[in-house]
């Protein structure tokens, strides 16, 4: 049919040493399509297979199919088109950083046994080629070189003001879930949609999860396969090629070097196109699985040793289901605590103007805690806080938090003044 057909040879990254490698990297993962009609972001793979996917089209828009035009070009540039015995100008690129053994960044992983890619490789990109920021506009995007992949994530969702809805296939990076559940306590809605199958359960990711549930964030998946890569706030739809796990988002290898696959990132500000993104991602939620089910069944074993190696009983199926379930709230219950506890000091801190937490701004903040429970006398304040076995003077104490006007005495007992802190 005469289509041109051009092959990105180039991998990046070291499979042994990248802890979410699974295979090989491929410098190019991104995905976008423009034709003399129509500009197109998606997600998916051109592959025979039932997957959920995301996909922005725009029609008959000149200026989009000529920027998508000029960025396929500028691709086909970086990486295929033949320049001074290379494939693109990446090579050249990387070399004319002259940062320190620039040409070993060119060496071959020790995990790869044949010459194959002996040429075609990279292991890090020179952090200077890797921008960590730029102004959000409608616009396709190239990370890392346009920006890098975690930084453009990270200001998508610092800039939300009510919401952040998430698509992921994966999902296994412990910093973006940080920062998911600091915002999270921001009082910014967050929901997940993310695919169960690419997920591995190790206690890790287990207790990443429970995080997230605990801090309110909602975390589903569906029986089906998970492709969509989505982020929608109430700023920005972004469609893009980007998984929230390492290699996705890029990460720091050195304070010259940064390593991500390319990806893609599509951003579109129109409220209707917000609006329609939202109200389709709503639908796919409301009938998804709570990943919290899958969770409690990975508990179940642990649920069978309790009763048989104990207690020497058999159980049915259905009473390890809902010890299990009973097992995973109390832990979700108690992170739920630690969250609120740690939360109640950070604004007691910044109601002090003051980002070092002392003893006592510790010990005031956890009466403060028991006392949004219920209102408690002192013996009870005092019983709670014996357990921390060390020397806790509770008249002064509750004197400061009376004097700031925190607390207040109501006969016997004491009780909070300032509900906005909690």
């Amino acid at each position: 049919m005469g289509a041109r057909l051009h092959f990105c040879k180039w991998n990046i990254g070291d499979p042994e040493r990248t802890s979410t490698a699974v295979g090989r990297w491929y410098s190019f993962h991104g995905k976008f399509i423009v034709t003399d009609k129509s500009a197109v972001s998606l997600s998916a793979n051109f592959i025979d297979q039932s997957e959920l996917d995301a996909v922005l089209i725009f029609e008959n828009d000149i200026d989009k199919i000529s920027e998508y035009n000029n960025k396929f070009d500028e691709l086909v540039e970086l990486f295929v088109l033949p320049v001074a015995n290379s494939n693109g100008t990446i090579r050249k690129n990387i070399i004319d950083t002259n940062i320190p053994n620039v040409q070993s960044l060119f060496e071959l992983p020790r995990i790869i046994e044949t010459d194959t890619h002996k040429d075609h490789w990279i292991t890090d990109y020179p952090s200077i080629l890797c921008p960590d920021g730029l102004v959000l506009n409608d616009q396709l995007l190239f990370c890392p070189f346009d920006v890098k992949g975690r930084n453009l994530i990270i200001d998508l969702i610092e800039e939300a003001d009510k919401y952040v809805y998430i698509s992921t296939e994966s999902f296994t990076d412990l910093d973006i879930a940080d920062y998911l559940v600091k915002n999270s306590l921001g009082n910014i809605e967050i929901r997940i949609l993310t695919g169960a199958t690419s997920m591995d359960f190790t206690d890790r990711m287990q207790k990443m999860l429970r995080n997230l549930i605990a801090s309110g964030i909602s975390v589903h998946t569906i029986d089906g396969n998970i492709h969509a890569k989505l982020l929608i706030t109430d700023r920005r739809v972004t469609v893009s090629s980007i998984n929230l796990n390492k290699i996705g988002l890029g990460f720091k290898m050195s304070s010259l070097l940064w390593r991500e696959n390319t990806e893609t990132a599509t951003i579109c500000s129109d409220q209707e196109v917000i609006a329609d993104a939202k109200s389709q991602f709503e639908t796919v939620f409301l009938d998804s699985i709570d990943i919290a089910s899958l969770l409690a069944e990975k508990i179940e074993s642990e649920v069978t040793n309790i009763f048989i190696k104990i207690y020497g009983l058999r159980s049915r199926k259905e009473v390890k289901r809902l010890f299990s379930r009973l097992i995973l709230h109390q832990e979700i219950s108690g992170k739920q605590v630690v969250l609120k506890i740690g939360n109640i000091t950070a604004k007691l801190m910044s109601t002090f103007n003051r980002e070092m937490v002392r003893k006592d701004d510790f010990l005031m903040a956890l009466i403060l805690y028991y006392l949004s429970e219920r209102k408690q006398d002192y013996d009870q304040l005092d019983d709670k806080l014996s357990i921390l076995e060390t020397p806790v003077d509770l008249p002064n104490l509750l004197h400061n938090l009376s004097s700031d006007g925190f607390i207040e005495k109501d006969g016997d007992y004491y009780k909070l003044r300032i509900e906005s802190l909690f």
